[in-house]
């Protein structure tokens, strides 16, 4: 459905929300700021790890914009969120689990518009 939308450029319109979401996250990420940095401590991460997560992400969004390094971008994308899903469902947060699957879905959505 959504993977047959295209963007005035004729790109897959899900392959740029994930790219947007991601890079959202990235820069959200970079900022560092405590409550992040806390969020990932409740996850068994390091507070630092927020900046390497942004990096991640940044480099995910870039790589979704390309239609050549969009597959690369899909893939290390599903890793960071499949990260993200089990450090949560370790941990019992259940609550944070609606960000992580919607930037799933929008993964999903951006390999099946790849494929179209």
């Amino acid at each position: 459905m959504f993977d047959s939308i295209v963007t005035a450029s004729g790109e897959p319109l899900a392959a740029w929300l994930a790219a947007a979401a991601f890079a959202a996250g990235g820069i959200a990420n970079a900022t560092g700021h405590p409550k992040i940095r806390a969020s990932f401590t409740n996850l068994g991460f390091p507070g630092w790890w927020c900046r390497v997560t942004a990096v991640l992400e940044l480099i995910v969004a870039m790589l979704l914009l390309l239609p050549a390094t969009r597959v690369f971008g899909v893939a290390l994308g599903t890793c960071i969120m499949a990260a993200a899903v089990w450090a949560i469902l370790s941990r019992r947060l259940y609550g944070h689990l609606p960000p992580p699957i919607l930037f799933l879905l929008l993964l999903a959505l951006a390999a099946l518009g790849q494929t179209a």
